[in-house]
């Protein structure tokens, strides 16, 4: 991974940063008190939490991983001197949070320039700890996991993640329907670090997004590449640019998904 980073070691850090900001999460999501602002779009909802959260992890990270670079959700990026990033969304589900909705999770990456290497998807609720290192598997609660096997959309098993935005939520409406008279199943679950950690379990055959961030997929889509799965934006190209959406499948049903959605 590094000459000067042992793997085992960062991957200790980033489960104990998830689990305690895991525990954060649960004393708020009980709690009456999840005031809350709006960022970006006035659907896209941020509550202290998120921010208690985000302050858990990077003072575990900065404690233990000094010389790290830090690119979280809430917070303005910290470059670091080392080459490595760490890549954080400390509450992947906010509206699921607010709403008392207990689908939410914790989500750290770790990467080496435009690599990721690591990551763990954390759900305080269920306490499920879905981990990778690349070329090391992925595991659940350490006990390996795989993609599905299913090889076409007839039954299949479909997470989808609808936007904030309406434009974008209309469209991927429109792509549903081109689903809906094959997929067995279709989810809307509202966090995208767990409908990825889903593919990586088997749970989901599939799933797409029509744009993301670096936080919300960089954990994630590494669960589903080392369980065996594929990751493209939605021409089936190697992903460059989030904005061009995102297909993770267990890999045998993925050229036929993207055709379907085309």
């Amino acid at each position: 991974m590094s000459g000067s980073l042992d793997p085992d070691r960062a991957l200790r850090s980033a489960v104990d940063a998830a689990h305690t900001a895991g525990d954060v999460l649960l004393r708020g999501f009980s709690s009456s008190d999840k005031e809350a602002r709006t960022k970006g779009h006035r659907n896209n909802p941020v509550t202290i939490y998120d921010r208690r959260s985000e302050e858990a992890i990077v003072r575990i990270i900065t404690a233990e991983h000094p010389d790290d670079g830090i690119l979280s959700e809430e917070s303005d990026e910290s470059q670091g001197t080392s080459g490595r990033r760490w890549i954080v969304d400390p509450l992947d589900g906010t509206s699921n949070f607010l709403a008392g909705i207990p689908q939410f999770a914790v989500s750290i990456a770790l990467a080496l320039g435009e690599n990721v290497v690591l990551g763990c998807v954390y759900d305080p609720i269920r306490g499920e700890t879905f981990t990778a290192v690349r070329g090391s598997g992925a595991y659940l609660n350490e006990q390996r996991i795989r993609v599905s096997q299913r090889a076409t959309l007839n039954g299949s098993v479909l997470g989808v993640g609808l936007s904030f935005d309406p434009e974008r939520r209309t469209e991927m409406l429109n792509q549903m329907r081109r689903l809906v008279g094959r997929a067995g199943v279709l989810r809307t679950l509202g966090s995208a670090a767990l409908d990825f950690a889903y593919v990586a379990a088997a749970r989901f055959d599939a799933t797409w997004y029509l744009a993301l961030h670096a936080w919300d997929v960089a954990a994630g889509g590494l669960l589903v590449e080392e369980a065996g799965g594929r990751l493209t934006d939605l021409q089936g190209r190697t992903m460059q640019d989030l904005r061009f959406g995102v297909v993770a499948s267990n890999g045998r049903l993925h050229d036929e998904f993207l055709d379907a959605l085309a």
